[in-house]
């Protein structure tokens, strides 16, 4: 039976939040065993067209992935894309979850993104059963959904936009009324000069992609929870919390030092109630929990030993063009959603520039000290490596990875991009990278470009394919291409 997935599709790419890795890596913070990368299961609860699953699969081909999704087109076209590719270790099924039992199997890894708030009751509690189910002795699942009390605004502006909308069910009229409306209240905010958390939230919703608005903030089902609601629902199903995919978020941010020492006497040790009273300061309105079985023993916070055991490495941009490493100085690496950190220690300062320098290349820990120890030998002990690691990691410039990276920071005289991203870029503008994200090559050259790094092209060989196309001078095309592929490097699009 069609599904209101089948009458309007909704857009699906890959998501870093749920990859693997990352579930992986804050299992091994905390403790945990997980399965190795290459050889693990990985089941997805609402898998859409399997475009979250795909780059999954081709990166891991000794893994098993299996998706499952009620709604019959997005299935049909992403088992298209999967035939396309030749990828024999990925399934997708055209299933009621309802209709889901043991058969399904073991992972060791389970992804439900955008699915929680969206569906009945009886449809939560089957998940949260499967996940419980399904889920290895050292299993992490990842599961998304609106939190409260954030979602109280964008519960009021769901609110005004469906009564605006009134009956309206075709596409474009539902969009079109759901944006003048955000639009008269944008206008009216701005006469009263109001700025803040529901101008914000406004802007978001003219932002977002018409088939997304259509089912996120018009769909028939909306269910936002507060954090501890969402986990005691967890625990009747023998499931606890692990961390937030994203462990910056679990952070207080800048919040005055004076209201952290304060919520953290009211929560007298109780991370929950630390996170839930911080939901309440921050006026969250989505989360990304991962989940693990109750038996498990977990520590209250990372385990700085753990470190040693992952990969670093980072997007931050020293302000300095040269970062000074001698004491006292004090130098600042600039990361990405206003993150950042300024040290006068040289030891640290050793290993951010290191890490910036390496980008989009991971560093092991082992050859990380090695390297920061030859810039300066000032405190430099593996304790207080782990220790750094973990300080950049819980404030958002660094990132720690279960695994090494499959990409590389330097375009070589042959430059590869991967056998999905070539395949990508000859049928859309959509293109996976190897660090899980995607990029929009809107440029049709660029496309041809990314087409052609097979490793057998060099760079003489693009500049003679791009030529009749790009019709520039023969310095200026030498240029363009090269300011192209380190844009591509830097995104984590090649891996040769």
């Amino acid at each position: 039976m069609p599904t209101i997935y089948d009458e309007v599709l909704y857009p699906s790419s890959p998501f870093a939040q749920t990859h693997p890795d990352r579930l992986a890596t804050l299992a091994i913070l905390f403790g945990m065993d997980p399965a190795p990368l290459p050889r693990c299961r990985v089941l997805e609860l609402g898998c859409g067209n399997g475009e979250n699953l795909i780059p999954m699969a081709y990166q891991y081909p000794a893994a098993q992935f299996l998706g499952i999704d009620a709604a019959g087109m997005a299935i049909h076209a992403g088992n298209q894309e999967i035939a396309t590719l030749g990828l024999a270790n990925l399934r997708l099924e055209h299933r009621d979850i309802l209709e889901a039992g043991p058969e399904l199997g073991t992972f060791d890894y389970v992804i439900a993104h955008g699915f929680y708030s969206w569906v009945p009751e009886p449809v939560r509690d089957k998940m949260l059963a499967i996940v419980q189910a399904s889920l290895a002795p050292q299993g992490v699942a990842f599961v998304s959904y609106n939190a409260l009390p954030g979602g109280r605004l964008r519960q009021m502006f769901r609110e005004m936009m469906l009564f605006h909308v009134g009956g309206d069910r075709e596409l474009d009229l539902r969009i079109h009324g759901a944006r003048e409306i955000v639009q008269w209240f944008m206008a009216f905010q701005a006469s009263l000069g109001e700025a803040g958390l529901l101008p914000s939230q406004a802007k978001s919703i003219m932002e977002r992609q018409p088939e997304v608005l259509y089912h996120d903030e018009l769909g028939e089902i909306y269910h936002p929870v507060y954090f501890q609601e969402f986990l005691a629902h967890a625990g009747r199903f023998g499931l606890q919390f692990l961390s937030e995919a994203s462990y910056h978020d679990m952070q207080p941010g800048k919040f005055p030092a004076a209201l952290v020492a304060e919520v953290d006497r009211v929560a007298g040790g109780n991370r929950i109630r630390r996170d839930q009273y911080f939901d309440f300061m921050k006026c969250r309105m989505f989360r990304q929990t991962l989940l693990c079985h109750q038996n498990l023993a977990l520590p209250e916070a990372p385990v700085a030993e753990r470190v040693r055991l992952l990969y670093a490495c980072s997007a931050a941009i020293p302000v300095s063009a040269r970062p000074d490493l001698r004491p006292g100085v004090a130098e600042e690496f600039r990361g990405g959603h206003g993150s950042g950190v300024t040290t006068a220690h040289p030891f640290s300062k050793a290993v951010m520039q290191l890490l910036c320098e390496a980008w989009p290349e991971t560093l092991s820990f082992p050859s990380l000290l090695a390297s920061a120890t030859q810039l300066t030998s000032a405190d430099a002990t593996e304790a207080g490596l782990a220790d750094i690691l973990l300080a950049t990691y819980a404030a958002g410039v660094i990132e720690l990875h279960a695994g090494p990276a499959e990409c590389v920071a330097k375009v070589s005289r042959f430059p590869v991009a991967s056998q999905l991203a070539r395949s990508q870029a000859r049928r859309g503008r959509l293109i996976a990278t190897m660090r899980h994200t995607v990029i929009e090559a809107l440029d049709e050259k660029v496309r041809l470009l990314i087409s052609l790094l097979d490793g057998e092209h060099d760079f003489d060989a693009l500049a003679r394919e791009l030529a009749p196309s790009l019709q520039l001078p023969e310095a200026d095309l030498a240029k363009g291409i090269q300011a192209h592929l380190e844009l591509l490097a830097n995104a984590g699009l090649l891996v040769g």
